[in-house]
């Protein structure tokens, strides 16, 4: 058989002989369907073996990625300590960002990113020894700072959401200004991740007063705190918690551990059908922060990380600085037993492959896998036979075939009108293809190429 893609004029011959149009216009409200989605392997319990969340010892230099609409501060050779503000914000739209690690910087430079790009970073060296970092105490009074200052607060804090997106809270905050609902996400349907996790298991009640303070900016009504049915503990946890507090305004739902349920969008499209505005999505490591930040007056410059896979010797979760290098990540749980066939950033369903251990961590990075050839093989790809297997998996009702069908042939205002620009990248076609088409990748050259404003940093 042969694997020459078919080309565009074949893929118009099939619209006009029964496949699906594309819409003309988008429509307002989608119907209701019922939670779709994969029953993935967890594989979440070697790094939940060790539940005790601990900061390795810092590495020799780190390299922090300077955020758009951001200005170093800092010249070369001059000594910072951590949580020092290293660039400040350039406008309404930046963010501040802070040292990670006490040392001297030595570069200002363009380096390799985890997005097989590169990226004007600010780096790092390590100095001495560390000095052992003082305990941070609470802020007197930060329950009654008003609502209108909270999201400059978090801007010179240098806090962004702790998802792929990385965009800065108060800016999220001002985009859905109007909201009635904070919905906390502490759903991880990848496997192998389990950050969120091990984070609300030690620290639940700081994350539920972050939620309130999120609350608090919009003038929200409710708070939901999103988890995976089978969490029964850490439910009971949460409800526990909410019970201590008596907030009648916050409550628990679940959903079914089904991939890719529990993403941002599947959330607001499951629970607020056609009026996704009402709600906004945060992440419960994202929610943390923002206590942090708030009541302890922390600026933004670590987060947890599931550092994992099967090639890792103690997979483990670990506070790790923002900058610090997959390698460093990987060697602070006492390297490999065996080389690895595959690095991602985030899990293996939705993440993205590195060619270098040396790109940095950022707040958006959840996981680091390491995974050996029997897992992450490639396979011989072959020409789509039309199954529609990806159509009945895709949770946001889109047709991936036709996108990577116009994506093969460069016809990316094609794939535009297949509205690629709603694909949640969740990777459901690519893994449930029988012809082991690069679905993802195709999906997210279409995406950047048919309209680059939905491009992911």
């Amino acid at each position: 058989m042969s694997k020459r893609s078919p080309s565009l004029s074949s893929i118009s011959t099939k619209l006009k002989s029964g496949s699906p149009k594309p819409p003309f216009k988008k429509r307002n409200k989608k119907p209701e369907r019922k939670a779709i989605g994969i029953r993935l392997e967890r594989k979440k319990d070697a790094s939940l073996l060790n539940c005790n969340l601990k900061r390795p010892y810092p590495p020799e230099k780190i390299r922090i990625p300077i955020p758009d609409f951001s200005k170093p501060c800092v010249k070369i050779g001059q000594t910072v300590q951590t949580g020092q503000k290293i660039a400040e914000a350039q406008g309404p739209e930046g963010v501040s960002l802070h040292a990670g690690m006490p040392g001297t910087v030595e570069k200002i430079a363009v380096f390799p990113s985890v997005t097989s790009s590169e990226k004007r970073m600010i780096e790092i060296h390590k100095h001495r020894e560390p000095k052992t970092l003082p305990l941070v105490e609470t802020h007197k009074g930060w329950e009654e700072i008003p609502a209108e200052e909270l999201p400059g607060i978090l801007q010179h804090a240098g806090l962004v959401t702790t998802d792929p997106v990385m965009e800065p809270v108060h800016i999220k905050l001002r985009r859905y200004a109007g909201a009635r609902t904070v919905i906390i996400n502490g759903c991880e349907p990848e496997p192998y991740v389990t950050c969120e996790q091990v984070l609300i298991m030690s620290h639940s009640l700081e994350i539920l007063k972050g939620a309130e303070l999120l609350k608090k900016a919009l003038d929200a009504e409710k708070i939901f705190f999103a988890l995976e049915d089978c969490n029964l503990e850490m439910i009971e946890l949460i409800k526990s918690k909410i019970y201590f507090l008596k907030w009648e305004h916050v409550e628990v739902r679940t959903v079914p551990a089904l991939y890719p349920q529990g993403l941002e969008s599947t959330l607001l499209q499951a629970w607020f059908p056609g009026e996704e505005n009402e709600a906004v999505v945060f992440p419960a490591s994202t929610a943390f922060a923002v206590y942090e930040a708030v009541a302890q007056q922390k600026p933004f410059y670590e987060r947890v990380v599931t550092v994992g896979g099967e090639c890792v010797v103690e997979p483990r979760n670990l506070w790790l600085p923002v900058g610090i290098s997959f390698h460093d990540a990987i060697h602070a749980c006492k390297g490999v037993m065996r080389e690895p066939q595959r690095i991602l950033m985030g899990g293996p369903m939705a993440g993205t492959a590195q060619v270098t251990t040396e790109v940095p961590v950022t707040a958006g990075t959840n996981a680091i896998l390491a995974l050996p050839e029997e897992i992450s093989k490639e396979e011989t790809e072959e020409p789509c036979i039309r199954c529609n297997l990806c159509v009945d998996h895709c949770p946001v009702m889109l047709s991936p075939a036709m996108i990577t069908l116009a994506a093969e042939q460069k016809e990316f205002a094609v794939a535009k009108e297949w509205n690629v620009g709603e694909c949640i990248e969740c990777g459901n076609c690519a893994y449930i293809c029988p012809s082991k088409r690069p679905m993802l990748r195709l999906i997210r050259s279409a995406r950047a190429l048919s309209d680059p404003a939905v491009t992911r940093d």
